[in-house]
C-alpha cells in the first residue's frame, strides 16, 4: 500500500487531467498512488485516464455512474484513497517533481502540524505567486486569522497541501447551511472548510515558501472556483466562503477567547471601518451569519491587530470582482 495517495477528481477535462496526472506520475517520492475519479465526463476523459492507468499501475481509475455534485466526487476520490497522506490534487492544477518528497518529508517532522501547504502559482497571462511567508510552523490560529479574509494570504485549495488522510475524511461536507440571501449551490467554499477544519484540529501548520503547486483556467469541462459563476455574481462568492468560514467558526470546538478573536477578524474582513451604505448592509449580513452570536467579540490576537489597522487603510467592497 502507497504511503501518499494523490487524488485527482475530474469531470470533462482530457488535456488538463492528463497534466495533472503526469505530474503526480514525476514526483521524486516514489512511494504513492494515484487515484483518479471521473465524474461520468462525456468528452475523451475517461479514455485518456484508463490510458495513463493501463500504462502505469501506480494509477488507479474510477467512473461514476452518473453525474454527482462536485463535492461528492472529491469526497469519493479520498475515500478510495489508502496512502496515509493525501495530496487533493484538483485537475486543472499540478505539481513540481518534489512537491510530495518536501512535503512528507516536513510532515513526518511535525506531528503538530495539520498539514502543510507550500506556495502556488496561477499561470495567467502573467503569472502570479501566492502564499509566500517564511518556512516553518504556524500557529492554526495565525492560518485562521489570515484565513477569515479570504484573499490569497493561506490557501483555499487543497492542492497545494498534504493532508492525513483520517483527518480529511473526517472533515468533508457536501453541503453548508446558510442564513445568507444568496444562492450557495456551486459548492462554493466547501474547498476551504476542508483545511479551516483540519486547522482547527492541531496547534499549527507547517508552510514551505517553494513554488511547488500550479493552476491555470481550464480549456472546458467543469468551470474551476473564479470561473463557475457570472461576473455578475461575484459578490455571491465573496459571501460564500464567509460564510463557509463561518461555518467552521461555529462547529470550532477552539478556547472561547479565540472564536471571539477569529469572529472579530471576520467582522473586520467584510464590514469597511468607516461608516457607509456598504459596512451596514454588510454588517446586517454579518449578523446573520451568528445567529445569537455575533456581538461576541474581542481582537486578542496579533494577527487581528495588525488586520484593523490594514483595513482602516483600505476599501471594502464585495462588488468588486476578486
Amino acid at each position: 500500500m502507497a504511503r501518499v495517495s494523490i487524488c485527482i477528481p475530474v469531470y470533462n477535462r482530457p488535456q488538463e487531467v492528463e497534466r495533472a496526472v503526469r505530474s503526480a506520475l514525476e514526483q521524486t517520492y516514489q512511494d504513492i498512488e494515484v487515484v483518479v475519479v471521473d465524474n461520468a465526463s462525456t468528452d475523451a476523459t475517461w479514455e485518456v485516464v484508463t490510458k495513463l492507468a493501463e500504462a502505469d499501475p501506480r494509477v488507479r481509475v474510477h467512473r461514476n455512474e452518473s453525474v454527482i455534485p462536485r463535492v461528492r466526487n472529491w469526497r469519493c476520490a479520498v475515500e478510495l484513497a489508502e496512502g496515509e497522506y493525501v495530496k487533493l490534487l484538483f485537475s486543472d492544477d499540478w505539481i513540481s517533481p518534489d512537491a510530495i518528497a518536501r512535503s512528507v518529508e516536513a510532515l513526518d517532522r511535525a506531528p503538530d502540524a495539520g498539514f502543510v501547504f507550500t506556495a502556488m502559482t496561477w499561470h495567467r497571462q502573467v503569472p502570479e505567486t501566492f502564499y509566500r511567508w517564511r518556512e516553518g510552523r504556524m500557529s492554526s490560529l495565525e492560518f485562521l486569522v489570515r484565513s477569515a479574509t479570504v484573499e490569497d494570504q493561506v490557501p483555499v485549495s487543497a492542492s497545494c497541501t498534504l493532508i492525513r488522510r483520517a483527518d480529511l475524511v473526517d472533515v468533508f461536507q457536501d453541503e453548508l447551511p446558510s442564513n445568507l440571501p444568496f444562492d450557495f449551490t456551486h459548492g462554493l467554499g466547501l474547498d476551504g472548510t476542508l483545511l479551516w477544519r483540519v486547522a482547527d484540529r492541531y496547534a499549527n501548520v507547517h508552510h514551505l515558501p517553494a513554488d511547488l503547486a500550479h493552476s491555470a483556467d481550464p480549456h472546458a469541462g467543469e468551470p474551476n472556483t473564479r470561473m463557475q459563476i457570472g461576473a455578475q455574481q461575484h459578490e455571491m462568492m465573496w459571501w460564500a466562503y464567509r460564510n463557509a468560514f463561518a461555518q467552521s467558526l461555529l462547529a470550532s470546538r477552539r478556547p472561547a477567547a479565540e472564536l471571539r478573536a477569529l469572529r472579530t477578524a471576520l467582522l473586520v474582513s467584510c464590514v469597511p471601518l468607516r461608516p457607509s451604505a456598504v459596512s451596514r448592509r454588510n454588517f446586517r449580513l454579518f449578523r446573520l451569519m451568528f445567529p445569537g452570536q455575533w456581538w461576541k467579540l474581542a481582537p486578542l490576537a496579533a494577527p487581528v491587530r495588525s488586520l484593523v489597522r490594514r483595513r482602516l487603510r483600505e476599501r471594502l467592497d464585495p462588488t468588486i470582482p476578486l
